[in-house]
C-alpha cells in the first residue's frame, strides 16, 4: 500500500513542529536541555491533541546524540534509527489489548536490562486507564523506581481512571484542545504541501466540527479531498459529513418561531432521509442561536426576540444532553419542538424591532424616577441620616431598596478588600456560561452590563451607564445574588449605582479616608429578600415572570 494517511504523514518530526501545545513542548524541551528528564511522565487529555505524537517525540530527543535547544537533531544515527520505526529500545504497549498483570510482569522482567543502542529504553503505554486493578499495582513500586536508564510515559483520555498512586509517581501534563486557528493554519500549510484547493471557510468549519482535535481535522480532510478531487467545496463538506446548511438551519428556525409545524415537521423528514446527522444538526441550532444573542447584545441587532432564543436553545440543550437515552433521535427531536411550540407564547407576528421599542419606551419611563438621597457621617463615624427625596411615582418598597442599596455601599467601603476583588474578578467570566440558561440567562446578560466597581467581604458595586438599567436591576436582584452565590460559592450583597453615582460616592469616600472619617459596617435589614411587584404577581406564569425581568413591570399588563 503506497498511499499513507494524511494525519501519519504530517505527523510532526520535532517538538518545535508541535500545534496548539506550547507550554508541554517548551517544558520538555528545557528538561531536555538541562538534562532534567523524569523518569515517569503522564499524558493526559482528549484525543487526537497529540499526546502519543509528543511521546515519541520525547523519547527520541533524549536519546538523540546532538539534540539542538531540547529538541531532535534528526540526523543522528539514533534519530535515524527512531525515524525508521525499528529501534528495539523504544517500546509502545496498547494497554487497551494488553491490560493483564501479564504484560506488566513482563515489563518488569526485562526491564534491568540495557538498551541495545540508546541511552534510554523508553515504554510508552497508551490508553493507561484500561489497565486492570492489579496490572496498577504491579506497575507501581517499578514506575516509582525504575533503573536509571529506564523513561515511562503513560499517555490517557480519561486521567480519573488512573489510580492517584500512579498519578502521583509521574510528573503530569494535562493537554488541551487546539484552538481553532491552530487547525486551520496546519490544514492550510497540508493543502499547500498537497495541492488542495479548498476555501478557508470549509477549514473553520473542519477545525469547528473536530472539537479541538488535529487527528480528527486532518482525518476530515483526507476524508474530503477523496471525495472531490483536490477541489473542495462548502458544499462537499455539508454532504460528506451529513450537515445541514446554515440557510438551511435559519429557514428552520424561523419556521419554528413563527409555528409553521408542518414545514418544520417535513422538513425533519427531509433531513433524515437525507442521512443528515440529527445530532451535529441540533448542536449547530445551539451554536446558531448563541451568534445571534451575541449579535443581539453587542450590535442591537436580531431576527426574533431574545428569550426566545434562550428558552430554545435551551431546549435544545436538554435534548442533546437525553439522546444517548433515546431509541430514536428524529422522534425525540420532533416531540420537543412540538412541546416549545405549544408551550412557548411569543407572537409569531412580534418582531425585534417591536422589543426595541418597547425597551425604549421603558428606559424613557423609568429615566423619569429620580432618587435623591444624602447621607452623612458624623464625628462618631456613623451614619446619621438616611434621607430619600422622591417624587410620587417611588412606591414605598422602592423608597426601601434605595435605602438599603446605600447601607450596602456604606458596608463595602467599610469592608473594602483589593484580594476580594482580585478574586471576584477572576472569575467574572463565568457568567458567559449562564447566557442561555433558562432560568439565569437575563439576570446574566444584565450582570454583564454592568463593571464591578468595589468587592468587600460580602458585599459588591455593580455600576451601570444608564440609571434606567439601574432601576431595571430592581426586578432582577434577587436572582443576581442567587446567581453569584451559584459562581463563587459565597453570598454578596449587591449594589447598583449609575457611573455617575460611584464617581461621586468614590470621590466622597476618598475624601473621608483623608480626613480619617472611617466607615462602619452596619448589618443590612434585607428589604428586596421579599420585595414583590404587586404588578409581577399577579401571575405563577413563567413566560409572564420573565417578560417582566425583560421590560420592567410597568410594561406589562396582565388581563
Amino acid at each position: 500500500m503506497s498511499y499513507q494517511a494524511l494525519y501519519r504523514k504530517y505527523r510532526p518530526s520535532t517538538l518545535a513542529d508541535v500545534m496548539g501545545q506550547d507550554i508541554v513542548t517548551k517544558i520538555l524541551k528545557n528538561a531536555v536541555q538541562n538534562n532534567k528528564v523524569c523518569h515517569a511522565y503522564m499524558f493526559s487529555g482528549p484525543r487526537g491533541i497529540g499526546k502519543t505524537t509528543i511521546a515519541k517525540l520525547l523519547a527520541k530527543a533524549v536519546n538523540c546524540l546532538d539534540p539542538h535547544d531540547g529538541d531532535a537533531c534528526e540526523k543522528c544515527e539514533n534519530c535515524i534509527s527512531i525515524n525508521s520505526g525499528f529501534n528495539s529500545d523504544i517500546i509502545e504497549i496498547d494497554a487497551a489489548s494488553n491490560n493483564g498483570v501479564d504484560e506488566i510482569r513482563e515489563i518488569k522482567s526485562k526491564i534491568n536490562l540495557v538498551p541495545n543502542q540508546l541511552k534510554y529504553k523508553v515504554y510508552i503505554i497508551d490508553e493507561v486507564h484500561m489497565l486492570s486493578i492489579g496490572a496498577f499495582n504491579a506497575l507501581l513500586k517499578t514506575l516509582e523506581e525504575p533503573p536509571e536508564h529506564i523513561i515511562f510515559i503513560l499517555a490517557t483520555t480519561d486521567l480519573h481512571k488512573v489510580p492517584s498512586t500512579i498519578v502521583s509517581r509521574c510528573q503530569c501534563f494535562e493537554f488541551h484542545r487546539i484552538q481553532n486557528k491552530d487547525i486551520v493554519k496546519r490544514l492550510e500549510f497540508i493543502c499547500q504541501k498537497e495541492n488542495i484547493t479548498v476555501d478557508k471557510k470549509v477549514l473553520e468549519k473542519i477545525a469547528q466540527l473536530s472539537d479541538g482535535g488535529l487527528r480528527d481535522a486532518i482525518g476530515m480532510l483526507d476524508k474530503l479531498n477523496a471525495y472531490s478531487n483536490s477541489n473542495i467545496s462548502l458544499e462537499d463538506f455539508e454532504k460528506v459529513n451529513g450537515i445541514v446548511s446554515y440557510d438551511e438551519q435559519k429557514q428552520f428556525l424561523n419556521d419554528v418561531y413563527h409555528k409553521n409545524i408542518i414545514n418544520v415537521l417535513q422538513f425533519l423528514d427531509d433531513i433524515y432521509d437525507k442521512g443528515k446527522d440529527l445530532i451535529i444538526f441540533t448542536q449547530n441550532l445551539i451554536e446558531l442561536c448563541k451568534e445571534m444573542c451575541v449579535t443581539y447584545y453587542v450590535e442591537k441587532k436580531c431576527d426574533y426576540p431574545i428569550q426566545f432564543l434562550l428558552d430554545f436553545s435551551s431546549n435544545v440543550s436538554n435534548l442533546v444532553r437525553n439522546t444517548s437515552f433515546s431509541f430514536n433521535t428524529k422522534t425525540l427531536l420532533e416531540i420537543m419542538i412540538l412541546s416549545f411550540i405549544n408551550s412557548h407564547s411569543t407572537d409569531s407576528t412580534e418582531n425585534i424591532d417591536e422589543s426595541t421599542k418597547i425597551l425604549t419606551s421603558t428606559d424613557k419611563k423609568l429615566e423619569k424616577k429620580t432618587e435623591k438621597e444624602s447621607t452623612s457621617i458624623n464625628k462618631d463615624d456613623k451614619i446619621i441620616s438616611q434621607e430619600i427625596n422622591s417624587e410620587k411615582n417611588l412606591t414605598l418598597d422602592d423608597s426601601k431598596f434605595i435605602i438599603e442599596n446605600k447601607q450596602i455601599v456604606n458596608n463595602c467601603f467599610a469592608r473594602a478588600d483589593k484580594n476580594e476583588k482580585k478574586v471576584f474578578e477572576s472569575k467574572w467570566n463565568q457568567l458567559n456560561d449562564y447566557a442561555l440558561d433558562s432560568e439565569y440567562g437575563a439576570t446574566a446578560c444584565y450582570i454583564s452590563d454592568g463593571k464591578i466597581c468595589a468587592v468587600g467581604t460580602g458585599e459588591i458595586i455593580i455600576s451601570f451607564d444608564y440609571e434606567s438599567m439601574v432601576n431595571r436591576g430592581i426586578h432582577l436582584i434577587n436572582k443576581m445574588e442567587q446567581l453569584l452565590e451559584k459562581i463563587y460559592n459565597k453570598h454578596y450583597d449587591i449594589a447598583l449605582l449609575t457611573n455617575d453615582e460611584w464617581k461621586q460616592a468614590r470621590e466622597e469616600f476618598i475624601s473621608n479616608k483623608n480626613n480619617n472619617i472611617k466607615y462602619e459596617y452596619i448589618p443590612v435589614q434585607k428589604v428586596h429578600a421579599g420585595y414583590i411587584d404587586k404588578k409581577k404577581d399577579v401571575s405563577n406564569n413563567t413566560v409572564t415572570s420573565e417578560a417582566i425581568e425583560l421590560f420592567g413591570a410597568d410594561m406589562i399588563t396582565i388581563n
